[in-house]
């Protein structure tokens, strides 16, 4: 098959897909809290004092106290005001997503993605080719740029709260009002008292800061690059299935000539190849990020209800403190849960584009290939988390649904305890 070489480029000349812009800001920003797949390394044995190491090892630590914190103050503060500890502890629980950055799988995957699976490998094999990589270059830039600016957003608005609190309460004052205490964005039990004494309280708003950036870069970062390789993925099953609707029939004759069946012997045989490709990786992914996954989307379960519970009270502090949080939370959802259906809903039209190839006009040897690739076209491209749940819009509404229900059982249970 004939290259097709573009007059204009996607952006500035690279020679690799880490030089893309918006890889380069993506790499940046990942390496900050050593999120990156990284090559093999030779002397990796001896690097175990790294960032990730410590992170997982902090979200130990502050796991630890935020439930040692809810339990100290069980039966002593209303639920909604231990709510607030509670949608952080899950937070953090989520968060031990990270451990899987200590496995090599993780490593293996990102790199398959850079050097196998982005489109920019495949964007020179046909018109169609580019086109589709253009429109999935697209889409990864305003991707990288939107979650990146979520996570700034996410963390100011998550930690400017509770400083207008203490501003409006006068808890920054010196003296400072009786009965009045300073707030935190999250709360752990701690030996001093970081709510009283102010040195206290600025060590601990401090190192709330950066765990929430880490926690929120966790979060956003992970969603992203998973996010990242379904829209390429989706993008190579448009260019197979391009590829099979343009199998041409005999031109002259009720079957092919020698010079047509070479031509239709290669394109089955790189059409063979590109599906491999495809499944592989799909099954590479559901084996490394499954648990994952499944610890997600029980965390949205369990998050959803209370968060709603939360805004249920419609002032001002608490729709500050949790509307945004919220949006966000639904959003990543409703996000991930559509672009995951875009694999279930081409794996559908690919199923029909092997149907309709031009089987009739072939050879023995070719009906085999065709044969082959019609099998392998019932194998489900849909990531499973744990092989056992589906990912998708049926899983996203019946945990819309669900949250719902629990919200309103929150709600009312409340409401009486009033």
């Amino acid at each position: 098959m004939l290259l097709y070489h573009p007059n204009t480029q996607v952006e500035e000349k690279v020679n690799n897909v880490e030089e893309f812009t918006y890889m380069k800001f993506l790499k940046s920003f990942c390496k900050i809290m050593d999120f990156w797949p990284e090559r093999e390394e030779k002397n990796s044995k001896t690097r175990i004092f790294r960032l990730r190491y410590i992170l997982v090892l902090q979200f130990c630590f502050t796991l630890v106290a935020g439930v040692l914190y809810l339990k100290n103050n069980f039966g002593k503060k209303t639920f909604y005001d231990l709510g607030h500890t509670i949608i952080t502890v899950v937070m953090n629980v989520v968060s031990s997503r990270l451990i899987l950055r200590c496995f090599k799988k993780y490593d293996v995957v990102g790199q398959q993605f850079i050097n196998k699976i982005h489109l920019y490998h495949f964007r020179n094999d046909s018109e169609y080719s580019m086109k589709t990589y253009k429109a999935v270059h697209k889409i990864s830039n305003n991707m990288t740029y939107i979650f990146s600016f979520s996570i700034f957003v996410c963390v100011v608005t998550f930690n400017l709260n509770p400083v207008f609190n203490n501003i409006g309460s006068g808890a920054y004052k010196n003296p400072r009002p009786d009965n009045v205490t300073l707030q935190q964005c999250v709360y752990y039990a701690l030996p001093f008292d970081y709510t009283g004494d102010f040195k206290w309280y600025m060590l601990v708003a401090i190192f709330n800061v950066q765990k929430t950036f880490f926690c929120t870069s966790l979060f956003i970062l992970f969603d992203l690059l998973l996010s990242m390789m379904i829209i390429h993925l989706w993008g190579h099953i448009r260019i197979f299935i391009h590829n099979l609707n343009h199998i041409p029939a005999p031109r002259n004759s009720l079957e092919y000539t020698r010079e047509e069946r070479q031509e239709v012997d290669n394109t089955l045989k790189k059409c063979i190849q590109h599906h491999t490709l495809i499944i592989g990786f799909v099954r590479i992914m559901s084996e490394t990020y499954g648990l994952a996954v499944l610890i997600y989307y029980a965390f949205q379960q369990v998050v959803g209800c209370l968060l709603l519970l939360q805004c249920s009270r419609l002032d001002l502090k608490t729709i500050t403190r949790f509307g945004f949080l919220t949006t966000m939370v639904n959003q990543q959802l409703i996000q991930i849960s559509v672009i995951f259906e875009l694999l279930g809903y081409m794996n559908d039209k690919l199923q029909d584009a092997v149907y309709c190839v031009p089987w009739e006009y072939m050879d023995t040897s070719h009906r085999k290939m065709v044969y082959m690739m019609f099998r392998q076209s019932q194998i489900p491209l849909q990531l499973k988390a744990m092989n056992m749940l589906s990912i998708g819009v049926k899983t996203m509404a019946s945990i819309l649904k669900t949250s719902v229900t629990y919200y309103l059982m929150l709600k009312t249970i409340t409401a009486n305890e009033a």
